[in-house]
């Protein structure tokens, strides 16, 4: 095989090899280079190309459809052909975990649709909201391909109705994120001229969001989760930073695990960044108790790489921190504190973002300068935290005084 592309395959597993992945690892991509090498060699292809990684990724989901790979399988393969391009193109590769596609279990033309869809949202929403709202859609395509809807145009009011009943035991909670998202799309179809189906009168009666004040942390939790952290492991470092970055900023979990070292201002003591879920820039004050443990994770912890983000893995490759970090993370120290945790109690990574909120309020901080320390784009969501105010509560209380009782008596 002396074609260019079985250049990129060695070129690709010397980088596998080169970031110490284990032995069965390797194998497994040497593998897989394989797989796009013979793909091109049969297409008498010497080289690679945007179209032809397409036209590979489709044919090895249409395997997985017949059941002859499996979706790891897949995935590896998938990931192979996209680091093979991406050599080819830069003359060199950085190895790094990649999510799956999830639009891969998707039909071309629904792919399409999705993106087009996600396209016309981004202009009128928040990245997050755009990412929700492209969630919910998927799942509904891929309910449509289930049952043999090939195009927006061939689907019907009672497929719609399908899709809710199927999926409305399993969202009580977010049944309104899903009616929202169908209304928003199907309003695109309708514009586009893909579809003739309205769902507003369909979708009118939706039961109302069930909105949750989940618990923030006491300070006496949150003594205990920092205290019970052993510091003199690296792994120890690396969790007890960001457990007090996490307490002291009200950081997203997505925001920590992203931030890079050019992002942190040493001499004066600032965080500076472009948030994840709303793409707006962020200059926080980094305090001293947490400025110091992430000094002391990257000078005596942090593993020696070229990653440029702060937070990185243990053991190799050394990079970026993967997107279950924070429940990872905090069902390992949450048990080491001894604080009992259940699913679903609200006591997760984002509760140390709720614990800042909430803190915030509590110190006399008005909804304005709560909502930019936070982050949040609109002040309203700031509000939530008044919930878990619990002294704040009691000051907007009305006395009953002056209401008169007019009768007495059991109803």
């Amino acid at each position: 095989m002396g074609s260019m592309v079985s250049g990129l395959a060695d070129a690709v597993l010397g980088v596998v090899e080169g970031v110490g992945l284990s032995a069965d690892t390797v194998a497994r991509y040497r593998r897989c280079c394989g797989v796009v090498v013979k793909y091109c060699d049969q297409r008498d292809l010497d080289a690679l190309s945007a179209r032809v990684v397409e036209e590979f990724v489709a044919c090895q989901q249409e395997r997985a459809r017949r059941g002859e790979i499996g979706p790891n399988r897949r995935n590896a393969l998938v990931k192979s052909a996209r680091l093979m391009l991406e050599f080819q193109a830069a003359g060199a590769v950085a190895w790094r975990m990649m999510s799956p596609d999830p639009d891969l279990a998707l039909s071309g033309s629904s792919r399409a649709v999705l993106k087009q869809f996600a396209a016309a949202a981004s202009l009128e929403l928040t990245p997050g909201s755009v990412r929700l709202l492209a969630g919910e859609i998927r799942q509904f395509l891929a309910y449509l391909g289930r049952i043999g809807r090939s195009s927006p145009g061939a689907v019907t009011a009672d497929d719609v109705r399908g899709f809710m009943v199927e999926v409305a035991p399993r969202r009580p909670a977010g049944i309104g994120n899903v009616v929202w998202s169908l209304k928003r799309f199907f309003a695109f179809l309708n514009a586009a001229g893909l579809s003739d189906v309205r769902v507003d009168g369909l979708l009118a009666r939706a039961a109302p969001r069930r909105v949750r004040a989940l618990p923030c942390f006491t300070r006496e939790d949150t003594d205990c989760l920092v205290k019970g952290i052993d510091t003199s492991t690296p792994c120890g470092k690396r969790d007890y930073a960001m457990v007090v970055l996490a307490v002291s900023t009200g950081l997203r979990c997505c925001d920590i695990v992203a931030l890079r070292l050019d992002e942190i201002d040493w001499r004066r003591d600032e965080i500076r960044l472009v948030q994840a879920k709303t793409s707006r820039p962020l200059v926080l004050p980094l305090p001293a108790l947490a400025g110091n443990a992430v000094a002391e994770w990257i000078l005596h912890g942090r593993p020696d790489c070229g990653a440029p983000e702060v937070f990185v893995r243990l053991h190799p490759p050394f990079v970026k921190l993967g997107n279950s970090t924070g429940s990872t993370l905090m069902r390992r120290r949450l048990a080491r504190a001894g604080i009992d945790h259940v699913a679903r109690d609200g006591k997760s990574f984002h509760a140390l973002r709720r614990t800042t909120g909430t803190r915030l309020i509590e110190s006399g901080a008005g909804l304005p300068l709560a909502a930019q320390i936070l982050g949040h784009a609109r002040i309203s969501s700031s509000g939530r935290y008044f919930a878990l105010a619990s002294e704040q509560l009691r000051q907007c209380c009305l006395p009953l005084e002056n209401f008169a009782c007019t009768r007495e008596g059991l109803r």
